[in-house]
């Protein structure tokens, strides 16, 4: 209701968890402004042509049907506008993907701003600039994504002159969501990333570390191999620092989700390849008959000598389950973050210094949350420990594992 009632913030922004309404306040905010900027266009944006089928023109849709104003709107689907009875002005649909061409605006609209970069912000502000209208706002809507992105400088860090942000908690709009989808968030998410995801806040994920939710108690020192457990291999490819750590796997019990735990690493620095990997391990027993390789999924067609490592592996007589594609980097940064937090990850620091190396020293990109590869040494470990527990623990509780590939 403040998102929709603040007409005189040039700049506005509604900042809210996932699942909060923010795309459906959005949509009355749009059709509140081309009443009120009658008989002047606006524009509305979203980050993909996908996400404006699927996120804001079903929103249209619902709203124009419970009124009973489907009959008086027109979509023009090739030009992507709409047509109002209460103004000549259209309402013009855009997204992000390419540089922003059109009309001037009387007003303007973004969704999920967060994830649009700052240029395209920049241009739909340039596109407001029709005389006469009288509420010129811009106005957008966004869950956030680290304090490294534009959105939190313009409205947090050095406001905008006439910026104004609103913050909204999902559970608040708990009677519009499922009843366990606030419970799946909580369960998805490590305490930090809820502040964002569940509650709309901004957060700082402890500087640019990658793995923010890494603490002394995910170590213990006591941990060591269990001759009868099966071993489950991390395996990261690289001619330089080819990297194996060593897993324990607590299989899922009740509501238990599982555990690992971790007591070996096996490091080649120089000239690696799969089949010195493979004698490595050997050498440490660990065996196709008690192991379990988890590698890098790139595998299936690299090689780092002679036939592809995965071919590698299985011809030597090794279980192998990857997917078919690694996951997006931001995926895989919350999902190991979040067994982190919640104690689900445990591991040797003294058996597995380069693990506990990378856990503490490996950075991100503020804005891409890529992690940056300065460090020739960092990154092969857990490059190979997020391959294994998107596997082991797929991301937001989906217990999906259709691309998944398990063979010998």
């Amino acid at each position: 209701m403040e998102f929709d009632e603040d007409l005189t913030s040039p700049f506005l922004h509604l900042s809210t968890g996932f699942g909060g309404g923010k795309s459906y306040a959005l949509v009355m905010k749009a059709l509140r402004l081309s009443m009120l900027n009658a008989p002047y266009s606006g524009g509305l944006m979203a980050p993909t042509y996908g996400e404006l089928k699927r996120d804001i023109i079903p929103i249209f849709d619902d709203i124009f049907e419970s009124n009973n104003l489907t009959r008086y709107v027109k979509y023009h689907g090739t030009d992507h506008y709409y047509t109002f009875p209460w103004t000549k002005g259209r309402l013009y649909l855009f997204t992000a993907e390419n540089k922003l061409r059109g009309p001037n605006l009387g007003y303007f609209l973004i969704n999920e701003s967060t994830l649009i970069k700052h240029e395209r912000y920049k241009e739909a502000v340039g596109r407001v600039r029709v005389k006469g209208a009288p509420y010129p706002q811009i106005a957008s809507v966004g869950t956030p994504e680290g304090t490294g992105n534009y959105m939190y400088e313009a409205f947090v860090e050095k406001p905008m002159p006439g910026s104004r942000i609103i913050y909204g908690d999902t559970r608040a709009n708990a009677d519009n969501l499922s009843p366990t989808y606030i419970a799946s968030l909580e369960s998805s998410y490590d305490k930090i990333m809820l502040d964002a995801y569940l509650r709309g806040l901004w957060v700082n994920m402890n500087g640019n570390q990658f793995y923010y939710a890494h603490s002394e108690r995910n170590q213990d020192r006591t941990l060591a191999r269990l001759p009868h457990e099966l071993t489950r291999v991390a395996l990261d490819f690289n001619v330089e620092h080819m990297t194996a750590t060593c897993w324990h796997f607590d299989e899922p019990r009740g509501s238990f989700p599982g555990r690992l735990t971790g007591f070996d690493e096996i490091v080649i620095d120089n000239n690696a390849d799969t089949e010195r990997m493979i004698a490595a391990l050997r050498a440490r027993d660990y065996m196709p008959e008690n192991s379990i390789i988890y590698p890098d999924p790139a595998g299936k067609a690299r090689k780092t000598n002679g036939a592809p490592d995965h071919t590698i592996l299985r011809n030597a007589g090794y279980e192998v389950h990857t997917r078919l594609a690694a996951p997006r980097m931001r995926q895989r940064q919350l999902n190991t973050n979040n067994l982190l937090d919640k104690g689900i990850v445990r591991y040797n620091p003294d058996a597995m210094p380069t693990m506990k190396k990378d856990f503490e020293a490996v950075v991100q990109d503020p804005v891409t949350f890529e992690k940056l590869k300065t460090n020739p040494k960092l990154t092969h470990a857990s490059d190979g420990f997020d391959y294994m527990t998107d596997i082991l623990f797929p991301f937001s509780g989906k217990k999906e594992k259709s691309d998944i590939i398990k063979v010998r």
